[in-house]
C-alpha cells in the first residue's frame, strides 16, 4: 500500500476530484447526494468537503439544478401546468436537490423567470 501511495497510484483526493467531475457531466446529483456518495465509498470527510468546496460549490449546484429544471421542464411542455411543474420537481428531488430550492425554480420557470427574478429571454 505504502508503495501504491507513493507512485500515486492511490489518491484520494485526485479520486474524489474525479468522481465529482464525472457526477457533474455524466449523472448530475445535488451536493448532498454526491458527498453521501463519497463517504460510502470511504472518503475521508475532511477531503470529501475540500473537493466539493473546490470542485462544486452551492452556487454552481443552484446552476445545475436550473440547468437540469429548464431542460426537464421543457421536455414536459406537452402536459398541463400542474403536472409538468410536479414532474419537475420530482425529476429534481430524486437526484437529491432540497424540495425548497427545486420548487422555487420551477415555480420561477412557470412565472418566465429566472430564480434571482430577471425575465427570461425568449
Amino acid at each position: 500500500m505504502a508503495e501504491a501511495v507513493r507512485l500515486k497510484l492511490l489518491d484520494d483526493r485526485l479520486y474524489a476530484r474525479l468522481w465529482v467531475e464525472d457526477r457533474l457531466l455524466h449523472h448530475p446529483l445535488a451536493r448532498e447526494a454526491v458527498r453521501r456518495e463519497l463517504a460510502e465509498k470511504g472518503t475521508a470527510g475532511e477531503v470529501i468537503e475540500e473537493t466539493l468546496a473546490e470542485s462544486y460549490p452551492p452556487a454552481k449546484e443552484k446552476e445545475l439544478a436550473l440547468s437540469l429544471a429548464q431542460e426537464r421542464f421543457e421536455h414536459h411542455r406537452g402536459l398541463d401546468r400542474e403536472a409538468r411543474a410536479r414532474r419537475t420537481v420530482s425529476y429534481l428531488t430524486r437526484r437529491g436537490f432540497p424540495v425548497a430550492l427545486s420548487s422555487g425554480i420551477v415555480r420561477s420557470l412557470e412565472r418566465g423567470r429566472e430564480p434571482d427574478g430577471d425575465e427570461r429571454r425568449r
